[in-house]
């Protein structure tokens, strides 16, 4: 494990004891963050390092791979299956709708054929306008909605399949990114350097990496992978939401833009694609070894995505 070093001379000491690869320089106790989760990520990736040997831009792209494969892939393989045999319920329950439609609709126009009644001394009188045995078109939309889903829900939870399972992916997923990231932000407070890397990268002359800091030699690179990897994940997975069995034979259908559940769906790609840039313009400024790891974490979520979209296919 390594020490923390406090002051330059304590610096010059421990530099000669760091094994090959790794460096720290001088490090601020005020920048320090007081959680014992984020810094045990970055103990645990340290012993990783000194026991393996194996270079920083190789054991953080393994290490995404590993983690992702563990724990977030079974997750979204049943997330992907529920979500398809909800579809498949879902087509049970939606001719639902415009049947209690037509019935509420008959039973309206069976009460307002008559629209007087006759009082106790023998006079019509007019019915009111708002009696409540008569609905109004909304009325009569808002009930079959209403019958719908509850029968949905009924029949999603006959199968093992209701809509808050949909909530365990990111509820796991977000924790651990956002864990893994501070963890990599803690190991970076101090200077790291890698002397370890390719041949081809040792043809750029770069020396060394100065891990803890953005990439100096090409500062763009870094920025344009990781806005370019979220893009394509935002652009493929809004592909995804839209698509349906028609569009996938190459037959354009008309859509209904106004419904409410694709406005909701083209809002959520709208914050999508403005976290894409946030990202971009985070990682201009972050350490490279945590831009690797957001590199790596998108590369490895479109790969997933195009992989299951190929053996489950997601269609509306």
């Amino acid at each position: 494990m390594f020490k923390r070093l406090i002051n330059c001379q304590n610096a010059v000491t421990l530099s000669s004891h760091s094994p090959v690869g790794l460096r720290h320089g001088r490090f601020n106790p005020s920048t320090k963050r007081h959680f014992t989760l984020f810094q045990s990520v970055a103990d645990t990736f340290l012993t990783v390092h000194e026991a393996s040997q194996i270079p920083w831009i190789v054991l953080v792209p393994l290490s995404t791979i590993t983690l992702r494969t563990l724990v977030t892939l079974p997750f979204s393989i049943w997330q992907r299956k529920r979500i398809l045999k909800q579809q498949e319920l879902r087509k049970l329950v939606q001719p639902i709708t415009p049947i209690v439609k037509l019935r509420l609709a008959a039973i309206t126009n069976k009460k307002s054929k008559n629209t007087t009644k006759i009082n106790f001394n023998g006079t019509p009188t007019q019915l009111p306008l708002q009696d409540p045995g008569i609905l109004n078109p909304e009325q009569i939309t808002f009930l079959a909605v209403k019958e719908t889903r509850k029968r949905q829900k009924k029949l999603f939870k006959k199968y093992s399949v209701p809509l808050w399972k949909n909530a365990l992916l990111p509820m796991v997923q977000i924790p651990l990114w956002v864990t893994v990231s501070m963890g990599i932000r803690t190991l970076t407070e101090e200077q790291l350097l890698e002397n370890y890397y390719p041949s081809w990268i040792a043809a750029l002359e770069f020396g060394s990496f100065d891990l803890s800091s953005p990439l100096t030699a090409m500062p763009l690179l870094a920025p344009i992978l990781v806005g370019t990897l979220a893009v394509l994940n935002v652009e493929y997975n809004g592909r995804l939401m839209f698509s349906s069995s028609m569009s996938s034979q190459g037959m354009k259908t008309v859509s209904k833009i106004s419904t409410r559940v694709q406005e909701a769906m083209a809002s959520i790609l709208n914050v999508s694609r403005l976290g894409c840039v946030v990202m971009l313009a985070m990682s201009s400024q972050a350490p490279f070894l945590l831009s690797l790891y957001w590199i790596s974490s998108q590369l490895y979520s479109l790969v997933q995505n195009i992989i299951l979209n190929w053996v489950y296919p997601y269609q509306r």
